[in-house]
C-alpha cells in the first residue's frame, strides 16, 4: 500500500496552521458540525413522521366514521325488516286464533269446510302479500345500503 510521507503532505502543525486552527480545534469543529447535521436530520425526520401520523390519523378517523355510517344504515334496515316481520307474525297469530274460533262455532261439516276453505284462501293471500312486501322492503334497504357502501369505499380508496 502506498503511504504519504510528512514531506509530501506536511506535518500536522503546518497542515492545520495554514487554515488558522489547530488539529484539536478542527476536530472539535468537525464534531460540532456533525452533531448539528445529525440533530437537523433527526428533527426533520421527526417533523415528517408527525406529518405522516397526522394524515394517517385523519384518514383513519374518516374511515371509522364511514364504517359507522355503513353499519348504522345496515342495522337500521335490519331493524325495519325485523319490525315488519314481527308485526306480520302478531297479525297472523291473531288471525289464526280468530279463524280457529270461527271453525269451532261451525254447526256442521259443510259449514266447517266452507269456513276452513275461506280462511285458508285468505291466509294464503295474506302470507303472499306479506312475503312480497318484505321482499320489496328488503330489496329497497339493500339498494340503499349498497349505495352508502359504494360511496364509503370509493372515498376510502380515493383517500388512500
Amino acid at each position: 500500500m502506498y503511504k504519504l510521507t510528512e514531506s509530501q503532505c506536511g506535518s500536522p502543525e503546518t497542515r492545520y496552521s495554514s487554515r488558522g486552527a489547530s488539529e484539536k480545534e478542527n476536530t472539535m469543529a468537525n464534531k460540532v458540525d456533525g452533531a448539528e447535521a445529525v440533530s437537523k436530520a433527526t428533527n426533520t425526520a421527526i417533523e415528517k413522521t408527525q406529518e405522516i401520523f397526522a394524515k394517517s390519523t385523519a384518514a383513519s378517523e374518516k374511515f371509522v366514521e364511514g364504517l359507522i355510517e355503513v353499519n348504522a344504515s345496515a342495522f337500521k334496515g335490519a331493524e325495519v325488516v325485523a319490525k315488519k316481520a314481527y308485526d306480520n307474525y302478531v297479525s297472523n297469530v291473531t288471525t289464526s286464533f280468530d279463524d280457529a274460533k270461527a271453525l269451532a262455532k261451525s254447526a256442521d261439516v259443510a259449514e266447517f269446510v266452507k269456513i276452513a276453505s275461506s280462511t285458508a284462501t285468505k291466509s294464503a293471500e295474506k302470507y303472499s302479500a306479506q312475503g312480497k312486501e318484505l321482499a320489496e322492503l328488503s330489496q329497497k334497504i339493500f339498494k340503499d345500503n349498497l349505495e352508502i357502501s359504494k360511496k364509503f369505499y370509493a372515498s376510502a380508496f380515493k383517500a388512500a
